[in-house]
């Protein structure tokens, strides 16, 4: 725990997926929960006490309901599980952290900007929120990365048979964890480049997630703070993206200036150049980002939900890196920097 922060490896609801994946290597039910249980007594955030109730969907449906879905991440880690035990759970999201930031090695690398690119990379490999999320036993990590592979395929789609893998790949992540908004906004974008993979992607995307909606939790943990009925979450739906906007660029601020310059200096490059599809495509991802964090309505995760978002901020960074050159923004970024110091 730093600052009140968890930073621990074995997150609460890791303890979900670690189950999973001890089920699917083909452990029971009371042996996969016993290890979760021991596990977690003893590597977890002190205090946290598990019990046998808590791997059962009669007695713990909200979280069995929401975690049924994901299954990419449990599937993947069951071999690895198998192998090495629970730490093998740590596996996936690594490599996914790794795959990340290979793919933002390699784009730049394709714009023969590689010198900006490992700035890049340095600032993310620094970024306590990155590294928080990234590693550590949960989906956002794994979803984050199938995201920018999707997108890496579509960007260089050096195949003609590469919108199955396309299709394929949206169809994977979508079960890694609740992203709808992320594979609907690329769809958005991809409709100028191809129309019709663009509609196949918007196609996987709802069909992947009527799973989830079917599966979903109780209406309680949707939008948290408004009422029980559906106009109360309407009606105060703005008043929690507005909160979550607020705190999570706040937080950012407070505990992780690399990666708040990376964002800011996105944004200030989308903004000065709408026109372009890589701000296009950026400022629309922060919109789903912005969109899933408001919908789930919990205050303070640290940008965990908006992972997605860094990799395209990265992308309109290495794209437009010309913009940089102008001196108004190069002093402006330099302020930036001396107070992130």
């Amino acid at each position: 725990m730093i600052f009140e922060f968890d930073y621990h490896l074995f997150q609460p609801d890791g303890a979900v997926y670690s189950y999973m994946a001890l089920k699917y290597a083909g452990f029971s039910h009371i042996e996969s929960a016993q290890r979760v249980i021991d596990w977690y007594a003893i590597n977890a955030e002190p205090g946290t006490s598990l019990t046998m109730s808590f791997f059962s969907p009669e007695t713990n449906p909200g979280v069995w309901s929401l975690g049924s879905t994901r299954i990419l991440y449990p599937i993947l880690s069951a071999p690895l599980v198998y192998l090495f035990g629970i730490p093998g759970m740590l596996v996936v999201p690594i490599l996914s952290f790794f795959l990340t930031l290979f793919i933002i090695v390699r784009i730049a690398h394709r714009l023969n900007r590689l010198f900006l690119g490992s700035i890049l990379v340095f600032f993310l490999t620094i970024s306590p929120t990155m590294t928080r999320w990234f590693v550590a036993n949960i989906t956002d990590g794994l979803l984050a990365a199938t995201v920018g592979l999707a997108f890496y395929v579509a960007l260089t789609n050096s195949h003609k048979f590469s919108w199955i893998l396309l299709v394929v790949i949206v169809f994977l992540g979508s079960f890694a964890r609740f992203s709808a908004p992320y594979w609907i906004a690329f769809a958005i974008i991809y409709w100028f480049i191809n129309r019709k993979t663009s509609i196949l992607i918007f196609t996987t995307s709802i069909v992947a997630v009527i799973p989830t909606l079917l599966a979903r939790p109780d209406s309680n943990s949707i939008v948290v703070g408004a009422g029980d009925g559906v106009v109360d979450k309407i009606i105060y739906f703005p008043i929690s993206a507005m909160k979550v906007l607020f705190i999570e660029f706040a937080q950012l601020a407070a505990i992780d200036r690399p990666l708040l310059i990376v964002l800011i200096v996105a944004i200030l490059i989308s903004f000065l150049n709408l026109r372009r599809q890589s701000s296009q495509l950026f400022l629309l991802m922060g919109l789903a980002g912005w969109f899933i964090g408001a919908l789930n309505g919990v205050l303070g995760v640290n940008f965990r939900y908006q992972l997605p978002v860094v990799f395209f901020a990265c992308w309109a960074i290495l794209d437009q890196s010309e913009i940089l050159r102008n001196r108004s923004i190069r002093n402006t970024l330099q302020i930036m920097g001396d107070k992130a110091k």
